[in-house]
């Protein structure tokens, strides 16, 4: 990497060092709109302190990224693992380097306003499975449209010849078949069960929310980052060694807290539900060419011209209509009743007939559900042993994690504030 010119201080790190091309890159309108676009929605209206931005994340995870592959370079095995079957010399450490930094510091670059509240409104791109539209997707559309010449014109370039297709091959860009092996398993790093978004995000929201439950030791989360080795497939991965396995199981406890405590905290939910309808009034009334979505990745150039700043504006012309107003006024729906996160037959059958009274009564309410894993199978968190690098599944290690892997059912009712007594 070339030597940093530029430094930022950051809540989390400290000082975080960038390059001549990343500084054009932050610089650049279009990332400059992270800027506008709060990284937990309106959890502020909870969490007064959570009015932190997906420009300063997007800045951190880069420096967590650096100091996950920085560690996994350091370790011996490691590198050797990576030369033998991708023939990684120094030059090629230095590159990869790079394009996961770019990656890193790109990755949010496609989020709507009002972060992942504004999924909801994405516009479905195919018709029979009514899938929609994801910020990646459009982060990958944004990154090749806007930064494919900073990132393969610029002079600091020269020294690596880096394709954009490599950067959006680590945000899940499949457009490139040439582009696998070694980014398949770099990719981790920046999207995973145990990633660098992930790993900054937790400790970024609870510094901002003020609360505890997302800290972690991340000194030893990094220094324990390696490179695995699956038994009988000898394919490489990103594991944790097995001698610092429980900062993994922190880790994932800490996630676990903070959806509990932060995340799916009743106003937090409740304002979630407004802002998604305020924004559907948005679209329909001051952008009637969208159909109450988001323009598609076809239409980059008026999707990033949307951010909170903008949609502010309309709440505050009126064009949210009544969710618009109660965000306005802060005269959130209330929430009457909750199940557990598991909830028992009981406590379904009183949902039900809460419901049907709500129904009956031509309340105005509305139903609230998780809908997030704790801990996902599919993605275990690897563990591996220091001595041969051969991996195994925190989840058969660990009691806490294997006790996690049901997703939580919690419900909840909401009514207007007036008709909180039923």
């Amino acid at each position: 990497m070339n030597e940093p010119i530029y430094e930022i201080r950051d809540v989390v790190y400290g000082f975080v060092q960038l390059d001549n091309q990343e500084w054009e890159i932050i610089n650049h309108p279009v990332y400059q709109r992270l800027r506008r676009i709060k990284q937990l929605s309106l959890t502020d209206m909870a969490y007064p302190g959570a009015v932190h931005t997906r420009f300063e994340h997007s800045i951190g995870v880069l420096q967590m990224a650096t100091d996950i592959y920085n560690s996994i370079i350091s370790k011996e095995r490691a590198r050797a693992l990576l030369s033998s079957q991708y023939h990684l010399n120094n030059g090629g450490i230095d590159r990869y380097r790079k394009i996961i930094r770019l990656a890193a510091l790109l990755h949010d670059i496609g989020h709507t306003p009002f972060s992942h509240t504004g999924e909801d409104l994405m516009p479905v791109k195919d018709q029979q499975t009514e899938k929609r539209y994801t910020h990646e997707e459009y982060s990958i559309a944004i990154i090749k449209k806007y930064f494919k010449d900073l990132i393969e014109e610029h002079p600091i370039n020269a020294n690596y010849q880096i394709k954009v297709e490599e950067v959006t091959a680590l945000l899940g860009d499949s457009t490139k078949c040439a582009f696998v092996g070694i980014l398949l398993l770099f990719k981790d790093v920046i999207s995973g069960q145990l990633d660098a978004d992930r790993a900054d995000y937790l400790l970024r929201d609870s510094i901002h929310t003020g609360v505890n439950y997302g800290l972690y030791d991340r000194n030893r989360l990094i220094n324990c980052i390696d490179i695995g080795i699956i038994p009988d497939s000898d394919a490489l991965v990103i594991a944790i060694q097995d001698g610092g396995w429980h900062i993994a199981e922190s880790l994932v406890l800490a996630r676990y807290q903070m959806f509990s405590q932060v995340y799916f905290h009743k106003t937090r939910r409740a304002y979630d539900h407004h802002v998604t309808y305020a924004v559907k009034e948005i679209l329909n009334s001051a952008y009637p060419q969208f159909d109450g979505c988001y323009p598609t990745p076809e239409n980059l150039d008026a999707y990033v011209d949307l951010d909170d700043w903008s949609m502010y504006g309309k709440l505050k012309d009126g064009y949210g209509g009544p969710h618009g107003n109660i965000i306005l006024e802060r005269k959130h729906y209330r929430k009457i009743y909750e199940t557990s996160l598991l909830p028992t037959s009981e406590e379904e059958t009183k949902f039900e007939e809460l419901k049907a009274e709500l129904e009956d009564k031509h309340a105005h309410f509305f139903v609230d559900e998780a809908k997030t894993k704790w801990y996902k199978l599919d993605k275990d968190i690897l563990i591996c042993d220091e001595e041969h690098g051969y991996v195994r599944e925190l989840s058969r290690i660990s009691p806490i994690v294997r006790h996690m892997v049901d997703a939580p059912r919690m419900k909840r009712l909401y009514v207007e504030k007036q008709r909180r007594r039923l």
